[in-house]
């Protein structure tokens, strides 16, 4: 054979060596410590492998004929122990480059010593047998995960992918459920939302999309209905709304815009109809109207405004027709008017001013004219005149109500009934009221009695109290059972204006027999008071109500009360 045929196997040969020369060692070594092996086959397999590695190659038995080639058997164990140094060390215990290199981690077994002692990228399995049933995958310290990692449910889903420190998801991260289906993507601590992040139905919509505080809703975010619109917009505490927001129909149209406190309406608001328009803007308290605020009607015109409690009006107010015109003006309970207030009518002109109980006319009020001027004072109940509110009323509880009489006049034992005094004369005309006390022929001692009205009245005197902004006499005299006391025993109205207020609610009946709506029944009827005069008389309760008529005058030209005690 020609030398020549043999230099590319030795050229080979030489390459190769110096290469493989420092895992032989090695080998060498792995197998002289072997313990599992018996030691006789060990010390043969040594021999056997020194002497072959030590014979030289002086003839073709040495050789091995590959193609046109001859190949150095001494080569071929040498590219086998190759081999075999690679597989060992790629496959069987490869060090920790090698398994950067082919992205390989270690695997390791669920509370297992080994794994409270690891630190690097690794696997973990809760059976050992089976590696593909990973537990996590990423990074750990001291068994622990930290830094990234994949963890897993049991059946294999991907349950987590993202950043964890001491054992917990801590960082960005995404979480899903046992389908596959994304739940929450955003930053956690300790295993819970914190910070901002986005929470996501089954249906793949999302939920929530903000600030998280311990898993919860917490901090500025937008919360969605299961339709995908959005629901509310705004500050979260506890995951409930708490702060400035909005809440939101479906469609987008906004319902409430103000502050919230555990997810109601607390606090400076305003709140909408399902049209977008403006029903109520003030104060809130626990989902309800309470505090200033102001309500409207559809119209966007002002219904009420002023001072609201659970919802009702409350407090001070004022409350509106649908024009605009104030109609009711004062103190308000459970939603109507109740203490002092105002009534106006559709133009805004001031009605009655008094006593309110539940929205009616209740107590002592003024009713005013359309001129605005005074035109009957008395008490009312249930929204109807009483005038026998005044009887029984001592003089000095008169002032108090009424003020100081304009004139005070001393009468007879002949006057009965305050306003008997009102002379008619031929023409069948009353005699003006200025002059009434005269008619009675006992004005001259009125100067005497005056001083003394708020006072105790002498035994048997009778004082008539005037007060002509109201058109009212009152007659006090001592009561019966305390004489030192000056009491009402009888009253007066003389004015047009107010007559034509009183008479069509006293005289008006559907059947004579039975008591008329205001509660009034008859007594008798025309009969002869002088000439020219004539009178109705009707009863309600114990008061006798009597008005005198002109003949062929419809209108009452004097309404007398008194108690039929």
């Amino acid at each position: 054979m020609n030398a020549l045929e043999l230099q590319p196997v030795k050229a080979i040969e030489k390459f190769l060596k110096p290469v493989v020369a420092p895992f032989i060692g090695q080998v060498m070594k792995a197998i002289a410590t072997a313990g599992k092996l018996p030691k006789l086959a060990i010390t043969k397999l040594q021999q056997l492998l020194r002497t072959f590695l030590q014979t030289r190659e002086s003839s073709l038995k040495n050789y091995v004929l590959i193609g046109s080639y001859y190949i150095s058997k001494r080569l071929l164990v040498f590219i086998l122990l190759l081999i075999l140094v690679l597989v060992f060390f790629i496959f069987i215990r490869p060090p920790k480059i090698v398994n950067k290199w082919f992205n390989r981690v270690p695997v390791l077994q669920e509370n297992s010593t080994k794994l409270t002692t690891f630190s690097g990228s690794g696997k973990v399995v809760a059976d050992p047998k089976a590696k593909k049933d990973a537990r996590y995958v990423g990074d750990l310290v001291d068994g622990l995960y930290a830094g990234k990692g994949k963890l897993y449910y049991d059946n294999g889903i991907l349950a987590y992918e993202g950043d964890f420190e001491k054992g917990q998801k801590s960082g960005n991260g995404s979480l899903y459920d046992e389908q596959g289906n994304l739940l929450y993507k955003g930053a956690f601590t300790a295993d819970a939302y914190n910070g901002a992040g986005t929470l996501y139905n089954e249906k793949k919509k999302i939920v929530y999309i903000g600030e998280f505080q311990n898993g919860l809703f917490g901090g500025a975010g937008k919360l969605f209905a299961p339709n995908g619109d959005l629901l509310y917009e705004g500050a979260f505490n506890g995951g409930m709304y708490n702060g400035a927001g909005k809440l939101f129909f479906s469609g987008g149209i906004t319902q409430y815009e103000g502050e919230f406190s555990a997810s109601l309406y607390n606090g400076a608001g305003k709140l909408y109809d399902a049209k977008g328009l403006l029903l109520y803007e003030g104060g809130f308290k626990n989902g309800s109207f309470s505090g200033e605020g102001t309500a409207f009607y559809a119209s966007g015109m002002m219904k009420y405004k002023g001072q609201f409690l659970v919802g009702l009006y409350n407090g001070e107010g004022t409350s509106f027709d649908e024009q605009g015109v104030p109609r009711l003006k004062g103190s308000f309970q459970n939603g109507a008017l109740t203490g002092a207030g105002e009534a106006y009518d559709e133009l805004g002109k001031l009605v009655y001013k008094g006593d309110f109980k539940a929205g009616v006319y209740e107590g002592l009020g003024t009713m005013f004219d359309a001129d605005g001027a005074p035109l009957l004072r008395s008490f009312w109940a249930g929204g109807q005149v009483s005038l026998q509110g005044f009887i029984g009323l001592s003089s000095k509880k008169v002032e108090d109500l009424l003020g100081k009489p304009a004139e005070v006049t001393l009468q007879d034992d002949s006057v009965m009934l305050a306003g008997q005094e009102a002379a008619v004369d031929a023409s069948g005309r009353a005699a003006p009221a200025a002059d009434a006390g005269a008619a009675g022929g006992a004005g001259t001692a009125a100067g005497g009695a005056a001083a003394g009205a708020g006072a105790a009245a002498p035994v048997g005197v009778k004082l008539l109290l005037s007060y002509p902004a109201y058109q009212l006499s009152l007659l006090v005299e001592p009561s019966k059972t305390n004489p030192k006391e000056a009491v009402v025993t009888s009253l007066s109205i003389w004015g047009s204006k107010p007559l034509a207020l009183l008479q069509p609610g006293i005289e008006t009946f559907k059947k004579r027999s039975e008591p008329n709506e205001a509660g009034y029944s008859v007594l008798e009827l025309e009969v002869g008071a002088g000439a020219g005069a004539y009178t109705n008389s009707y009863y309600k309760g114990d008061f006798l109500f009597t008005f005198t008529h002109f003949n062929n005058v419809k209108e009452a030209h004097l309404l007398q009360v008194s108690s039929t005690k």
